[in-house]
């Protein structure tokens, strides 16, 4: 089957940060398999953040879904008279399902019945063949090839400014050390690393001969664990919170090691190809873990059985499981990515 011809594609992923970077990735991949087509992307403003330098879209319309009916009213004016080739429905929610009314296309793709949560078949007029769930990332490639996109490249391109990177060499210049990055916090609590915990990773990259930096957003949730963090570390680690989506890019982009529960910043990292200790216990690792890179610094306390093992990435998650991840486990982790990818490459 050949490539299914196209001169406007519209995506749909309008939100959650590690979502957001897979569908980069398909993005380039349908930008590499479609160079002449004019693509049109669909999402939030604070995903827009991070994608804008991309450069593989031509055209972004944000749509705040807090926003009320006035931001529904502008969509909707948006795509008045516009027809679309294609139009891919990546995301399965109500809300995705809804934007996607609004948008006119010849093919409206989605997901396959029994991947399509909340009745996204009922906005779709094809259907990806069906196929047991594989990591999110695999997932969205599928969209491309059902196009019939081949041999396109996996990468991520955040488009770094000479603004953030001169803020990068300014911030890492000044700690005199290299840095070891802790993501405190993620979306969900249940995703969470206890801050005690957090604290004893701290004082052991002191030990490294490092600079321990706490990094997540400007939620007051995320400030209060980063200052307990604090507290309860020996030496005291380096707070630097963000406000922008941006500047948690530019702090990753330059750190040594990353340590990150799943969350946006963990899939940013490891698309940045920065070694990143992976904390999972209450999502799935093989639907949305570190995708290729990095599995040797993954920790698996979500799996607990060679028979679940093989069940493959099906969406479910599991409470309380944090904690089952010690110190050591994480401890362990950093040395090796200090020593497999960080002293191999000094």
């Amino acid at each position: 089957m050949g490539k299914i011809p196209a001169k406007k594609i519209c995506v749909i992923r309008t939100s959650a940060l590690g979502d957001v970077v897979h569908a980069m990735a398909m993005v380039g991949a349908l930008r590499d398999g479609y160079p002449d087509a004019e693509i049109t992307w669909v999402l939030q403003p604070l995903a827009y953040e991070m994608v804008k330098h991309q450069g593989a879209a031509d055209r972004y319309v944000l749509f705040d879904r807090k926003g009320g009916l006035a931001h529904w009213k502008a969509l909707r004016a948006e795509f008045k008279d516009v027809f679309f080739d294609v139009v891919l429905m990546l995301q399965v929610s109500i809300k995705a399902s809804a934007i996607s009314s609004l948008i006119k296309g010849r093919i409206k793709l989605g997901f396959d019945m029994a991947r399509s949560r909340e009745c996204q078949w009922l906005f779709s007029n094809r259907r990806l063949p069906k196929k047991e769930p594989g990591h999110v990332q695999d997932q969205f490639f599928e969209f491309v090839e059902y196009l019939g996109v081949r041999d396109y490249p996996v990468v991520w391109n955040f488009g770094f400014t000479d603004e953030e990177v001169a803020k990068r060499s300014a911030f890492f210049g000044a700690l005199g050390a290299s840095a070891v990055t802790l993501v405190v916090a993620s979306s969900s609590p249940h995703k969470d690393w206890p801050v005690e915990r957090y604290a004893q990773v701290v004082d052991h990259v002191v030990q490294k001969g490092l600079v321990p930096v706490l990094i997540g957003g400007p939620s007051p949730r995320e400030k209060s664990l980063a200052h307990e963090i604090h507290r309860l570390s020996r030496v005291k680690p380096v707070i630097a919170l963000q406000q922008s989506i941006r500047g948690m890019l530019t702090l990753l982009s330059g750190s040594a090691v990353v340590v990150s529960p799943d969350t946006g910043p963990l899939h940013m990292a490891v698309a940045l190809n920065v070694p990143t200790v992976s904390l999972f216990a209450y999502s799935n690792p093989r639907r949305c873990g570190p995708y290729r890179r990095f599995q040797d610094l993954l920790i698996d306390r979500f799996t607990e059985s060679e028979s679940e093992a093989k069940e493959g990435a099906r969406r479910y998650f599991k409470t309380e499981r944090m904690g089952y991840i010690q110190v050591e486990d994480v401890t362990a982790k950093v040395d090796l990515a200090l020593e497999r990818y960080v002293g191999g490459s000094e």
